[in-house]
């Protein structure tokens, strides 16, 4: 558990935090839909991050997300890919949690979608434990929440 929780925050770290960065703003919409996007380097590669938040109200009901390392060296793409893998293993089975990870020949994508309705809230924090995480007390996220936490690392949202 350890382990997933360090991978997750390493990779959080190489791309979120140690990224030169520039943002792009798109435009929520009345259909509860809110588009944010970051881009960032990091040694030899690029990134770029884009999120759709499903709302409704305040809460956030689901969160599709696509993440992509760009680059010419295959070394960076290897340890990225291993390590995407690596932390989705652990929510291989859970139900409204659907990861990809997709390897081309000059990147590395990552595409996931959490349905946090219909998620088992209590076994999605057995994976990702409850420090540091968006879900409250009543096993909700506040969009407000999750806009906070993002906005922590650059990401910006309208």
């Amino acid at each position: 558990m350890r382990k997933i929780k360090c991978s997750f925050f390493l990779i959080c770290s190489l791309v979120l935090i140690c990224t030169g960065c520039s943002t792009s703003v798109s435009s929520s919409n009345d259909s509860g839909i809110i588009k944010c996007s970051r881009t960032g380097s990091i040694d030899g590669a690029k990134s770029q991050m884009f999120y759709e938040l499903y709302y409704d109200g305040k809460y956030l009901n689901k969160l599709h997300s696509s993440e992509q390392v760009i680059s010419d060296d295959e070394e960076i793409l290897d340890v990225y890919e291993d390590a995407y893998k690596n932390i989705y293993k652990a929510y291989e089975g859970l139900k409204y949690y659907d990861a990809k990870v997709i390897r081309d020949s000059d990147s590395v994508v990552t595409d996931v979608t959490i349905n946090y309705e219909k998620i088992d809230i209590e076994a999605l924090l057995a994976i990702e434990g409850e420090e540091d995480n968006v879900i409250d007390k009543d096993g909700k996220v506040r969009l407000d929440t999750w806009l906070d936490f993002a906005e922590k690392f650059g990401v910006e949202c309208e």
